[in-house]
Parts: structure tokens; C-alpha cells; sequence
């Protein structure tokens, strides 16, 4: 819409996944220099680090979608990031010598500003404070006020003490910069051209684990260990005699179920009589079967036309039992060629058993036979090309 909108919550949504992308790259660093801390999310920060349930790093995260902004003594980023740390203060004094605070920011503190005196290098915790408590007795920025005097209530210790245990780290990458940052920290646990649907999976993982967290009142910080645990699941899922599997648990809704309702497959299901139940699982599975293959197709994990060979394989598996049962029932016996058709998807559905690389699902093997019965490449019913061909 022309001008935005009032409304418009682009930048607070692009700001929360900011925040949870920059957890996620924060935990990939603590699985080297802090594997058994915890990280959590809005429980004592924007993001913080706990040890024993008590927070030793809070992490304030600002993302600007246009332009990076200016962090500048009166800058209402740092002033509301400010206020959030000294009223923490105000309530348990102790804090400010067990905890250390970040400020991340998108937005650059300009040369001899209050910020830029906070930052890892060339510090000078004494000329901020005094650029700060200057900034707050001069502002008449209502929107700071409240965050003015949270400051300033502080005894001059305790303000020191903030500035002392504060590290701002400005013009820090965006959302999408923060991606590729991500991708560089786990080069090496997959391929170069895997490493982005590697980052995809884990993020997917991880924004999974916030949801839950934030989700239940109470629910228990994220450990540090369960992120490194699922990074070395997908490294090994990633290795070449292994594909990551991503939709062996996914329900489908009645709305899937309607949409597939008059594939070829399931005609051919219905041709041989199969239950309406059965008929479900098989939407299911053909269904979790096509993501799947495709998902892997789109990140490049298939080789050498291996897709094709494994459906080669099931269709050689199947010739032979089909043309067994063609042979032993009779064409003028409508109700033995239901049964034999019934019989070969018997052994489809309960035994057949192909693994696709070290990847051993049911979902997978089932659901393929199903991708072959919509192409009509092999069906059940001995007369499914006449009866279906049409159908095409």
C-alpha cells in the first residue's frame, strides 16, 4: 500500500525474527565456548543466557528495516534498552555485578557518542556516563522520559557499575546478513551447496523450540547442548550415504484429503475396493512421499539421476507379482481380478520395503508406489491401464 499503513507490522515482525534468528547464531557460538548453558527468549530479555537458571548474559536486539539508523545519545533504541536494564537493576542491585548486558544493534553510534564509547574497544565508561546523564537532563523527549528516570534513579555506583558491564555492538548485520552469518559458522558440517537447506532445516528446528517456549508460562530455557545435538543430526543426515528426512510426521488436513480425492491413484485404490481409511493413509503418505522427493530435488541432495533409479527398483518389484496375478485369474471373472488386484496392493501397502539411500521410511516406499499408480506407470486392478488410461 502506497505510504504503508498505520497498521503495518512488517518491521515488529521482522524485528522478533531478527531476534530469534540472532538467538539461533548466539547458541551455534555457545556450542564451543558455553556448551552447557541455556537460551532463552522474552523470559529475562530480549535474549539471555543462563547459567543454573540465573541470567549471566542479556541481550538486547534493535532491527531497523530502513536505513540503519543513528545511535546517538538521545537515541530512543538505546534509551528504551536502557530503562529495561536499570529498572532490572532497581530490583536486584546484585545484577549488575553477575550479568553482562548487550545492546545489539543495526543502527551505527556516531563517533564520541555514548554507544561508541561502550563498544569492545577504545571503551570509556566515564565520558558515557557523563554524555548520558547529560542527554537525560536536557531531552524534552517525552517517548525517553520514563527511561530518563529509570536511569537516573539509580545511585551513581549502580549507573557506573551498567555502564561497566554493557557492551553495545552496533551496525550489526540485518536479518538476511545474519542468514549468511549463520551459513559461515556451520560451513563445515555439510557440502557448500548444502549448507543453506542445512541452515533451513535447523531454523525451521529452532523457531519451533521458541514457539514452544514462549508458548507455555514457565516452560524451561532451550539448552544450549539440544542445539548442538540437532546440528550434528543434520551433519549426519547431510553425508553422502544419508538424506535428511523432514516430513515423515506430517498430518494432512481434510482439505488435502478433499483435493486429492480424484487422483489417478486413489481411482485406481477405489477400482479394487479398498476401504475409505486405507484410502486416507494412502492420500498420506503419497502426499508426504511428493514433499519429500521434491524437497530434496530443490536442495540438490539427489545424485546421479537416483530418484529415477529407485522408482526403477519398485517397478521391477512389482512386474513380477503383477503378472503373476493377471496369470492366474480369469478375464471373465470380475470379482477374481478385484481380489488379485487386491492382493498385489496388499503386499504394497504391508511388506514392500526399498530404502532410498540409508533413508528406510514407509512414507517414502509406500508413497512412491502411489507417485508411480497417478503416473499409471504400474497400478493394482490387472485391467488398471484400460480402466484409467481414459483418465489421463
Amino acid at each position: 500500500m502506497a505510504g504503508g499503513s498505520k497498521f503495518d507490522a512488517t518491521a515488529s515482525m521482522v524485528g522478533y525474527l531478527y531476534q530469534c534468528r540472532f538467538a539461533l547464531f548466539k547458541a551455534i557460538e555457545a556450542t564451543r565456548d558455553a556448551p552447557g548453558a541455556d537460551i532463552s527468549i522474552e523470559r529475562f530479555d530480549d535474549v539471555a543466557f543462563e547459567q543454573n537458571g540465573d541470567p549471566v548474559e542479556l541481550i538486547q536486539t534493535k532491527h531497523h528495516l530502513a536505513g540503519k539508523g543513528s545511535l546517538s545519545d538521545a537515541s530512543t533504541d538505546l534509551w528504551k534498552t536502557l530503562r529495561v536494564w536499570a529498572e532490572r537493576i532497581a530490583a536486584d542491585p546484585a545484577t549488575v555485578l553477575s550479568s553482562r548486558f548487550f545492546l545489539i544493534t543495526t543502527a551505527t553510534a556516531p563517533s564520541g557518542s555514548a554507544a561508541s564509547l561502550l563498544r569492545g574497544d577504545g571503551r570509556d565508561e566515564t565520558e558515557a556516563l557523563a554524555l548520558l546523564e547529560a542527554s537525560a537532563a536536557a531531552s524534552k523527549s517525552a517517548t525517553n522520559a520514563p527511561a530518563y528516570q529509570a536511569f537516573v534513579a539509580l545511585s551513581p555506583t549502580l549507573r557506573f557499575g551498567l555502564l561497566k558491564a554493557m557492551t553495545v555492538l552496533d551496525a550489526a548485520p540485518d536479518a538476511l546478513d545474519l542468514q549468511a552469518d549463520i551459513e559461515a559458522e556451520l560451513h563445515h558440517a555439510a557440502k557448500t551447496q548444502h549448507v543453506p537447506a542445512l541452515v533451513e532445516r535447523l531454523e525451521g528446528w529452532w523457531f519451533r523450540q521458541v514457539i514452544a517456549s514462549l508458548s507455555v508460562t514457565g516452560a524451561p530455557p532451550i539448552p544450549v547442548i539440544a542445539v548442538d545435538a540437532k546440528i550434528e543430526e543434520l551433519r549426519e543426515s547431510f553425508q553422502r550415504d544419508a538424506l535428511p528426512v523432514d516430513f515423515a510426521e506430517l498430518d494432512v488436513t481434510q482439505e488435502i484429503l478433499d483435493e486429492h480425492d480424484e487422483r489417478l491413484f486413489v481411482r485406481q485404490l477405489r477400482d479394487i475396493r479398498v476401504a475409505s481409511k486405507r484410502i486416507e493413509w494412502a492420500i498420506r503418505d503419497y502426499y508426504r512421499a511428493f514433499e519429500q522427493r521434491s524437497r530434496w530435488t530443490r536442495d540438490d541432495l539427489l545424485v546421479d539421476n537416483e530418484l529415477q533409479r529407485y522408482e526403477r527398483g519398485l517397478i521391477e518389484a512389482w512386474e513380477p507379482r503383477f503378472e503373476s496375478a493377471c496369470e492366474e485369474c480369469d478375464e471373465r471373472d470380475d470379482a477374481g481380478r478385484i481380489a488379485a488386484g487386491r492382493q498385489i496392493y496388499q503386499w504394497a501397502e504391508r511388506d514392500a520395503d526399498f530404502p532410498l539411500r540409508s533413508v528406510r521410511q514407509r512414507f517414502l516406499t509406500h508413497g512412491s508406489f502411489h507417485i508411480l499408480a497417478n503416473r499409471l506407470v504400474l497400478g493394482w486392478h490387472p485391467d488398471f491401464r484400460a480402466k484409467r488410461g481414459g483418465d489421463e
